[in-house]
């Protein structure tokens, strides 16, 4: 992201220090238990660093207090500390006799990980900054994760991740259960989070043309590559309705007009091809039948089952859910693959709502959705408001696509935290700017 000439105070300074850390040392670090337990060690990772980032954020806060420095609260913060007292809350009430609503082991996103986004939220949005520094850091981690997944999308098995004598195609159920790459692990969630990286370092590329254009944009086409190749659908679906709606935003102002012509042109093509053509590929068929009101619990790789089953039950426990991270324990039928013959060949305890709106409102309540929500579309409208500076655009850009992403991804303390991350530097940036601007 471009340097910036307003004052970087030494609070700042350590802020970007920590990012720069936490972006590298969680995204490249794999765990030394294979892919089984990359979600552990990442979580006690993550729980480290944010240890210490609300040690240096409690510091900063007493200290401006002493000093009758204290600033009050934005909306989207006053909105994410909303968010947080009714996930709380959400965990005190839980309802399911099974499981534990403030920790729990099968996506690790129980009360105390989603209460940790939220202070890190806080701590960031007041004295982060998305300094060049964080881009550099962002596009050299980048490089050598990217260089990971080639390597293990070519049949490679670098650092041992996966069982021994395996490779990243015995996944799926073909020899182990699951699909991995990266030192992430689970490919939805690397789809998610490309759909995140991806349009940061196209973008940027774009507006830096003059310095070191060419390898950013190498790397952009790379985590492009690896996007597709894995064909998890999630992260190519929220690339696209994304960078529909970012060149909706981010295009100059005198060609607004005929690029919303032309996305809405292409929309209703699109809408018309499927309708009249079923398409022998697994989603266009989906959508062709859809389009047509034919609807399966199959479709969406079983997602329809899922979402159709948590529906049916939200209005019982609409107000606090049935706690954070307890899709598991909530009796919800599980989901179960047949042959030809309608033998049971495949079963599935549901864990998440693949589709992380429906998450919330399902497991912390529709206060906690209307929270999370309004933080969003908080910061959604200062990306709009200041689209023409730099890092923020940039930051909105990969922040729209990954949220577009998470409407058919599960969530979990591995990706999760980026995108809190992106939100708190986007809402940092924005204060400093309005700031600067109330000063002139």
């Amino acid at each position: 992201m471009p340097r910036r000439k307003h004052k970087r105070t030494q609070n700042t300074i350590l802020a970007e220090i920590w990012t720069g850390i936490f972006v590298s040392l969680y995204l490249l670090f794999p765990g030394f238990s294979g892919f089984q337990n990359i979600s552990g060690w990442k979580t006690r990772l993550f729980y480290l660093l944010a240890g210490l980032l609300i040690v240096f954020g409690a510091i900063l806060f007493f200290r401006d207090l002493r000093r009758n420095a204290f600033q009050g609260l934005t909306i989207a913060q006053a909105a994410a500390l909303a968010f947080l007292g009714f996930t709380v809350l959400s965990a005190v009430f839980s309802s399911t006799e099974r499981g534990n609503p403030w920790y729990s082991s099968v996506t690790r996103e129980g009360a105390v990980t989603l209460c940790l986004y939220v202070l890190m939220f806080l701590i960031l949005s007041r004295w982060g900054n998305p300094a060049e520094m964080l881009y550099r850091v962002l596009f050299w981690t980048m490089i050598p994760f990217c260089f990971l997944c080639l390597l293990q999308l070519f049949g490679a098995n670098p650092l041992q991740l996966y069982p021994a004598g395996l490779n990243y195609y015995d996944g799926y159920g073909v020899r182990y259960k699951g699909a991995y790459l990266g030192t992430i692990g689970n490919v939805d969630l690397v789809s998610a989070f490309l759909a995140l990286v991806s349009p940061m370092l196209l973008l940027h590329a774009v507006k830096n043309r003059k310095r070191r254009f060419l390898p950013e944009l190498v790397l952009a086409l790379v985590c492009l590559i690896v996007l597709f190749w894995i064909r998890v659908l999630c992260g190519p679906v929220g690339l696209i309705i994304g960078s529909a709606v970012c060149l909706a935003i981010l295009c100059p102002d005198k060609y607004r007009a005929r690029i919303l012509l032309l996305l809405g042109g292409a929309g209703i093509a699109c809408i018309l091809v499927l309708w009249l053509f079923d398409l022998p590929i697994g989603m266009l068929h989906e959508l062709h039948e859809i389009l047509h009101g034919r609807f399966e619990d199959s479709f969406g790789t079983g997602r329809f089952y899922i979402w159709r089953q948590m529906l049916a039950r939200i209005p019982k426990q609409l107000w606090f859910g049935v706690g954070p991270d307890m899709v598991r324990y909530s009796g919800l039928t599980p989901f179960y693959r047949y042959d030809s013959f309608g033998n049971i060949i495949d079963s599935a305890n549901l864990t998440d709502a693949h589709c992380y709106p429906l998450q919330i409102l399902y497991c912390q309540g529709l206060p906690a959705l209307l929270s999370w929500l309004s933080l969003v579309g908080v910061t959604l409208v200062h990306w709009i408001r200041a689209r023409r500076d730099a890092a923020i655009s940039i930051l909105g850009a990969g922040l729209v696509c990954f949220l577009c992403a998470m409407l058919f991804c599960i969530s979990s303390v591995i990706i999760m935290p980026f995108c809190w991350l992106t939100m708190a530097l986007i809402e940092a940036r924005y204060a400093r700017l309005r700031a600067a601007k109330e000063q002139t």
